[in-house]
């Protein structure tokens, strides 16, 4: 009789501990901001910076699903928080969203570790895409075929690629040339091909495990400060997106920490232009 009750003393402390666990589990503090690609080594950072600052909560930064992929999100609350690279669009403005810009981030044309060349015509760079130059010996570099590497249209790159350089608005891109579908794609076949020549965002650079050189474009190099000035034109604005009254304590400090003088340091660091919030 007595083992009995034992058993049963044990079980029904089991029990107790079983519907204790979904509580503790519910009050860790954890923030998911799924999003575009652009921002993702970026906002990774900031994320790291926020979680050594404040242990007890976590913000993560997933892998890229497109800023389409966010908008599906948080029209379908499905997210409390997302991040995106290009504005709303008349019809998402109708759902109750806010746009939150954080940063400005330059879009670039970089290569591969083996290519010597450092600076392109905008001429030159329609020549490349459009598949009239194949060959880095025609660009003061070695004679080497050139790999080419674009991306999809509608990507949030190559619009402002195509709002600030006229031609690629009507260029025929080269049937040979990959396309990776998201920037740590784009980052990950520029380290694969020593002889490639593709677009990412500056901050993207970043998360290189090996050289890759950012190009100038008719003379003007991409760094933090041409793009304080706006002299360097190929600017890419990120943005946070959200519904206001599903805003969590925790998506909340973390927005206050983006726009604080730490979270700003981190985007600095990585060649944005930290944004004042609005």
């Amino acid at each position: 009789m007595k083992a009995h009750q034992r058993i049963i003393k044990v079980l029904g402390l089991g029990a107790a501990l079983f519907f204790l666990l979904p509580l503790t589990g519910a009050k860790a503090d954890i923030l998911k901001i799924p999003g575009t690609g652009a921002c993702e080594v970026l906002l990774r950072n900031v994320a790291k910076a926020f979680n050594a600052r404040y242990p007890q909560n976590r913000v993560e930064v997933p892998p890229s699903i497109g800023t389409v992929g966010a908008m599906r999100l948080i029209t379908s609350d499905q997210a409390v928080l997302v991040r995106v690279a290009r504005p709303l669009t008349k019809e998402e403005k109708g759902q109750g969203l806010t746009y939150l810009p954080f940063a400005r981030d330059m879009v670039i044309f970089a290569v591969g570790a083996k290519v010597p060349v450092r600076e392109i015509t905008i001429t030159q760079l329609v020549e490349v895409y459009s598949g009239k130059i194949k060959n880095w010996g025609k660009l003061g570099g070695p004679h080497a075929p050139i790999r080419l590497l674009l991306r999809q249209p509608g990507d949030s790159s190559l619009r402002i690629i195509q709002k600030h350089l006229e031609a690629f608005r009507t260029i025929v891109f080269d049937r040979s040339g990959k396309i990776p579908y998201t920037d740590p794609d784009m980052l990950a076949l520029l380290q694969k091909y020593n002889y490639a020549i593709g677009w990412l965002t500056f901050s993207a650079l970043k998360g290189a495990k090996t050289p890759i050189y950012p190009l100038a474009l008719d003379g003007i190099a991409p760094t933090p400060e041409n793009a304080r000035s706006k002299k360097y034109k190929l600017l890419e604005e990120y943005a946070l997106v959200f519904k206001e009254d599903r805003l969590d304590d925790l998506a909340k400090k973390f927005i206050d920490f983006l726009f604080s003088q730490e979270g700003k340091t981190v985007i600095e660091s990585f060649g944005a232009v930290p944004l004042s919030r609005k």
